[in-house]
């Protein structure tokens, strides 16, 4: 059985096998044995699950995209005061609710350059999955735009094409919206594509228009206009003042995409300067990343008491038990903040290319220790220290990070695990960096343009300097 591309659906009753697939794709981004018997089982290796994540961290991300404004209200000196909705396109939080935490975890998907999303109706906030037509007259200023009013767009984009696989057992009208239907019938996997149109047909009557934005289920993703906020002015006849978050006139431009972010410098230095890696006592999905204090050093810290502390225990693409992958995933957002803090201009995708290629080609975890390790900030990377060298010197010392000491080993981490301990660490913080220029078809040949113009001036330079050197020979 094959999988397509867009919008896939498994159904079918309860208890017949569709969590149990979805769970099969799910680990299906790793390599197996031969004989382990889930080798059958393939996935694009940047398959990602998404669920709801109540209380989880969440910083300066743009969720603008499923959750179009939060209102917001406060009091001062016993006076009310009305805030207008504040935006969310960086938005933070300590404790995300259902719905901003699965929207968070979907765009942190698309920022790390997700190929599809793996969804389980079962596990997500169900304001977030879908919206019916009654609730739709009952309410007409809701503040959330389903997964299902997205998806489509989601795969038809020309910067993004991620697919979606969702496991429906309740809402009919995802039918809609699928290219693809896996009917599951005790543990049997059938087509039901020609099934599920026929059904959508009978009981679509006609999408209407949803907020003036598109036909429901159909949304398009896409550019927002430029938003601006203006500051009302006050009534002088009313006991409210109605003003925006900060009293102040914001304009920018907005996209349904990810914005580029990166881990704040001043964040890092103040709170995560030489941290080390702690796995609670126990714990198999909890991380805790902080600063060792000696009793030579005289620094005065100012933390949070859950600064640091990373809950990676929704988070069901970790191997086996977990703790030796969500280990190293600890380690590499040391050696990610430590790149973070050198290379200014680098956004989470560009440090996690950059871990990628140390992974790969540049020594494996070894070398990311050592570089952690070493402590020379003047170096270009791990691959300019002797990683075998440093880790037999050091291998006993307290900087190690507790490795050996908590789980003896390490897994190599997917990238994605990686990015989710990141962003879920509490108390770090995200600035948001200028987007890239684009490259168009104009601007690829203008370079190719320039490059060849390059070339022909170092040709010319080359073959003045061999005249000159001829002619100094001669004489």
């Amino acid at each position: 059985m094959i999988i397509p591309q867009g919008v896939t659906l498994i159904v079918g009753g309860g208890y017949h096998g569709k969590s149990t697939i979805l769970q099969a794709l799910s680990y299906g981004v790793y390599d197996k044995i031969p004989g382990d018997g889930r080798e059958y089982v393939v996935s694009h290796s940047d398959a990602v699950s998404i669920r709801a994540e109540d209380g989880r961290y969440v910083n300066n991300v743009n969720i603008s995209a499923f959750i179009n404004s939060i209102p917001s209200g406060k009091t001062i000196n016993g006076a009310t005061i009305s805030c207008t909705s504040f935006d969310t396109s960086q938005f933070s939080t300590m404790d995300a609710s259902g719905s901003t935490s699965q929207a968070a975890n979907v765009i942190e998907a698309l920022e790390c350059r997700a190929s599809a999303l793996l969804v389980d109706e079962d596990v997500s906030a169900a304001n977030f999955m879908a919206r019916d037509g009654r609730m739709r007259a009952m309410i007409s200023e809701e503040p959330i735009t389903p997964l299902l009013y997205r998806v489509n767009g989601l795969y038809l984009s020309k910067e993004h094409k991620t697919s979606t696989v969702v496991v429906v057992g309740g809402v009919g009208e995802w039918l809609d919206v699928a290219d693809a239907v896996v009917l599951m019938k005790n543990y049997v996997a059938y087509d039901g594509l020609k099934k599920a149109r026929s059904v959508s047909y009978q009981f679509s009557y006609g999408h209407v228009q949803y907020a003036g934005r598109g036909v429901v289920h159909r949304l398009p993703w896409e550019v927002k206009e430029e938003k601006v906020l203006r500051e009302e002015e006050e009534d002088d006849n009313s006991d409210d003042v109605v003003m925006d978050l900060d009293g102040k006139t914001n304009t920018e431009a907005a996209t349904l995409s990810p914005l580029r972010r990166r881990p704040l410098s001043d964040c890092i230095l103040s709170k995560f300067k030489d941290a080390a890696v702690h796995m609670p006592e126990g714990s198999s999905s909890r991380l805790w990343l902080y600063r060792d204090v000696t009793d030579g050093e005289n620094d005065i810290i100012d933390l949070d008491e859950d600064d640091g502390i990373i809950d990676m225990s929704k988070c069901s693409q970790l191997v086996g038990n977990a703790s030796e992958q969500l280990y190293s995933c600890g380690i590499c957002i040391l050696w990610l903040l430590k790149e973070s803090h050198r290379r200014k201009d680098d956004d989470i995708f560009d440090l996690l290319d950059r871990l990628e290629g140390v992974l790969e080609y540049g020594g494996g975890m070894n070398a990311i220790i050592s570089s952690l390790l070493s402590r020379e900030e003047d170096k270009e990377g791990p691959g300019s220290v002797n990683a075998n060298a440093i880790l037999s010197t050091f291998l006993s010392s307290h900087i190690t990070l507790d490795l050996f000491d908590t789980v003896g080993f390490c897994y190599h981490p997917r990238r994605h695990e990686v990015a989710m301990a990141l962003t879920r660490m509490r108390g770090l913080k995200f600035e948001i960096l200028p987007e890239k220029s684009k490259v168009t078809s104009e601007t690829r040949e203008e370079e190719v343009k320039r490059l060849e113009e390059e070339a022909k001036k170092k040709a010319l330079a080359d073959l003045w300097a061999n005249r000159r050197k001829r002619g100094i020979n001669s004489s």
